[in-house]
């Protein structure tokens, strides 16, 4: 009988020792200043917008110039066309080979529209934008999209 006893009062104290060293071992909670935060960058943007895009005789060529801050979600751009007569000039977002989601007209024929200007990106652009699946279209009145051409980011 004395053997059992010790064996209970051997079980009780693990018992209750066990979840005190358990309970002493929390971990140090890290402030919000100790967090690492993701760099902000900033890029350069250049689209080429030319017949290979479409796959058409076309000899219109056209460049977009612009910059984009993950600071503050903006896209400044500029384009320059030569050899076409546009249309309409559109920035779309999609996979290579498609007709895309429209994102915004940059230029629609008999409007004054200037073809620079900024455009402030939701999450979902910017993404689609860093991921490379924005392009710009030319439309002309003889086809439609006439060229195109993809938006290449490079980090400055």
């Amino acid at each position: 009988m004395g053997i059992n006893k010790t064996k209970k009062n051997l079980l009780l104290q693990m018992l209750i020792i066990l979840p005190v060293c358990f309970g002493s071992c929390k971990k140090e909670e890290t402030s919000d200043a100790a967090k690492i935060k993701p760099p902000v960058r900033s890029y350069v943007v250049t689209a080429r917008i030319d017949k290979k895009g479409t796959n058409t005789n076309s000899e219109g060529t056209a460049v977009l110039h612009g910059e984009y801050s993950e600071e503050t979600k903006i896209l400044t751009y500029s384009l320059d066309y030569k050899d076409i007569v546009p249309q309409l000039i559109t920035l779309r977002s999609g996979a290579k080979g498609t007709v895309g989601a429209l994102v915004k007209d940059i230029y629609v024929a008999g409007t004054r529209v200037a073809l620079s200007g900024t455009y402030s990106l939701s999450p979902l652009q910017e993404r689609n934008l860093l991921k490379g699946l924005w392009f710009v279209a030319v439309n002309t009145q003889a086809m439609s999209p006439e060229i195109s051409g993809v938006l290449t980011l490079k980090q400055k």
